[in-house]
């Protein structure tokens, strides 16, 4: 089931990308009447069942999301301001969504909210204010996980083990006179601290 829906989603998104959308993604095109000659066809029943997936769903929607955010960068300028802030603001809330549920890294998180800022501020000095403050949070937020990160680490006695061998593995390798044929000595290190990583996390 699971490789049919990694066939199917992408096929699903290309037909519907076709049925409503034409080049570039932005103009709905026509519908056209249908006679009362015309044959009808229907998309299978198991076709039907796919699309209507969580997974399906899922996936056309983060489909439009970034439709939306690649029109909305390209016709900023254009749009009237009113427009503009609600098309934002309305980005700003799906980036919270998918950045929440891991589906964006902040990496990019950030680099669609300083674009955002740069398309609805038009004041240089505020611009540059907010796009700073973007950064200061994110730096705010990545310390605070490092810290964590190294707080659990201290607690754990795997790492602790490791710790007091990377010391004695560090001070025998500077202190060896003849290196594994091949390696230099920053390599040989790297292997042998490699080893003992594996040996104290090892089950």
């Amino acid at each position: 089931m699971k490789k049919l829906l990694t066939w199917v989603v992408p096929c699903l998104v290309l037909l519907a990308a076709v049925a409503w959308w034409t080049g570039d993604g932005t103009t709905p095109t026509a519908v056209q009447p249908i006679s009362a000659g015309d044959e009808v066809e229907t998309a299978p029943a198991g076709l039907e069942t796919l699309q209507a997936t969580p997974q399906a769903k899922e996936h056309l929607e983060r489909q439009r999301f970034e439709a939306d955010a690649k029109d909305f960068f390209a016709r900023s300028t254009s749009l009237r301001a009113v427009e503009r802030s609600e098309r934002a603001d309305a980005l700003t809330r799906q980036i919270d969504k998918y950045e929440a549920a891991g589906g964006l890294s902040a990496g990019e998180a950030v680099l669609l909210r300083t674009a955002l800022v740069k398309a609805t501020v038009d004041d240089p000095a505020r611009q540059a204010e907010e796009v700073a403050a973007i950064a200061d949070r994110y730096r705010a937020h990545a310390d605070r996980r490092m810290a964590a990160f190294l707080e659990q680490q201290r607690n754990d006695p795997r790492f602790q083990t490791y710790k007091a061998r990377e010391a004695q593995v560090v001070a025998e390798v500077m202190a060896a006179t003849t290196i594994p044929a091949g390696l230099t000595r920053d390599q040989y290190l790297r292997q042998r601290l490699q080893e003992e990583r594996e040996r104290a996390y090892a089950p």
